[in-house]
């Protein structure tokens, strides 16, 4: 029987019905704007109250059809085809993040712009780590066309990893491109809504305005039937009301409405709830990834999820405010880590953010897999059992024994959690070895990943296809003479 330690509550059944019916009382009143006509449509015609063309307001009746339509589940595949990621209950998984401008060279240290193929290196580097469970692009590239760098990043993704992929796209132009290219690997548009490999994520624009661009997307996914996350980013004291209580109030009831917009587009659409809301820092005007705040928002969406609303949830973790993977980055990462595994939430991603989320760290992933690993280890908790409590083996050995040669330590000493990173040598054995600091080991272990792992390829013809796909993005873009790497 193993221990629970994953009971740990911020909001009472209460004050999570307190914040719904706030949420409600937001959409009935305020109401949000919807710029998307036939969105709207949707809604005036579930019983909405349209005025001014975009301001939809909200019966109470219209969300909660939503909530009961909802799957209160989603599984994740790799592109395989085999399940790898339950998104229900308080299962967590782990992966990186998307879209980040800079970059840390991981052979110099310098910040630079990313790179195509930094977004390769990072899935080449997700499918090598064994506690990251699925991968997104990382970087933003620079040194490709800006109109299709999306289906350039999911094919970079596709080729490096067999890991479950969460996508960005620009439009719903690239977003129904790299459907496209998804169908091909999986074998067809029935296989790929029975076995989704890939996950959307779509987010609203705070404060309580859904996009068109925004919607487009969400309807394609809807009508596919493919899952996604919609969840919006607002920044308290700026995009948010400043208080953390009025910030997941307003950010409930941008998910709520888009939630009644995808049920409405097609019953049962797999949904993912989600929102990441941190403070403006007031000293430096800095939308922060760090703080308290940011990591309380974040654990009272997963109890609203979980507990009130019963679907799989989005979150952070792995992640800082710091410019370097130094001392800061590893304390605030390590953090997010444990308190994000606390919540239970499902999807878990930004592991080797730095910098508020502005720029990819290699070696922070690297320390983030391992951090994770420790924390799954913690959440794990004790067992007892006879073979555990060992009594016979603690008679036999008696006062003033040694446990070292005994059957019962070789039996279970492999159970005991050991460090890839982290150096746990004596002193001498440690200044014998070079003196390692734990960034130099992440490095290395980076380095080497990059250069001996070969994801398993993609199947004969699969690459040329999803190639040719880009190519024709690349030529209704204007970009028709870009040479395909």
């Amino acid at each position: 029987m193993q221990t629970d330690i994953l009971n740990h509550r911020l909001l009472t059944d209460a004050q999570l019905e307190e914040v719904h019916l706030a949420s409600l009382e937001v959409l009935r009143r305020t109401g949000v704007r919807v710029y998307d006509a036939e969105a709207v449509g949707l809604l005036q015609a579930a019983g909405c109250a349209v005025s001014d063309e975009t301001l939809v307001r909200f019966p109470a009746a219209v969300v909660e059809d939503a909530l009961g339509a909802a799957p209160s589940r989603v599984v994740l595949c790799d592109r395989n085809g085999e399940p790898r990621m339950f998104l229900e209950g308080q299962r967590t998984y782990f992966g990186t993040g998307s879209d980040l401008p800079n970059t840390l060279d991981l052979e110099t240290g310098e910040r630079r712009l990313s790179l195509l193929s930094d977004v390769a290196a990072a899935a080449r580097l997700v499918d090598y780590l064994p506690n990251l469970d699925f991968c997104m692009s990382m970087a933003l590239p620079s040194d490709v066309p800006a109109e299709t760098s999306d289906r350039r990043s999911f094919l970079a993704m596709i080729e490096n990893t067999v890991k479950p992929v969460v996508i960005t796209a620009w439009d719903e132009q690239g977003l129904a491109d790299i459907l496209q290219m998804a169908e091909i690997v999986a074998g067809g548009a029935d296989e790929l809504r029975l076995k989704p490999f890939l996950f959307a994520y779509l987010e609203p624009s705070s404060p309580l305005r859904h996009s068109d661009t925004a919607v487009r997307k969400m309807l394609l996914m809807a009508d596919r039937g493919l899952p996604f996350v919609y969840a919006p980013g607002p920044i308290e004291g700026a995009s948010a009301p400043v208080t953390s209580a009025a910030s997941l109030v307003m950010a409930n009831a941008e998910v709520l409405s888009g939630l009644a917009i995808a049920q409405l587009r097609r019953r049962g659409t797999p949904f993912v709830w989600g929102s990441g809301s941190g403070p403006l820092d007031m000293k430096t005007v800095v939308g922060t990834y760090a703080a308290p705040e940011f990591m309380l928002h974040c654990m009272a969406m997963a109890e609203l999820a979980h507990r009130y609303y019963h679907l799989p949830v989005w979150s952070f973790a792995g992640c800082s405010d710091s410019k370097l993977p130094d001392i800061q980055a590893g304390i605030e990462s390590a953090l997010w880590i444990v308190w994000t595994a606390l919540s239970g939430a499902n999807l878990v991603h930004d592991v080797g953010y730095v910098e508020s989320g502005l720029t990819c760290s290699l070696e922070m992933v690297v320390l983030g897999d391992e951090v994770i690993s420790f924390v799954r280890r913690l959440v794990a908790g004790m067992s007892i059992t006879a073979e555990t409590l060992a009594l016979e083996v603690i008679h036999e050995v008696g006062p003033g024994g040694n446990y070292f040669r005994a059957p019962h330590t070789l039996r279970n000493y492999k159970k005991v959690w050991y460090p890839r990173v982290p150096d746990r040598r004596s002193h001498q054995g440690w200044l014998d070895v070079g003196q390692p600091t734990a960034l130099e080991n992440a490095r290395e272990l980076a380095r080497k990943a990059l250069a001996t792992h070969q994801p398993a390829p993609l199947a004969d013809g699969v690459s040329e296809a999803l190639h040719a796909i880009v190519a024709e993005a690349e030529e209704r873009a204007g970009h028709e003479n870009w040479i395909m790497s």
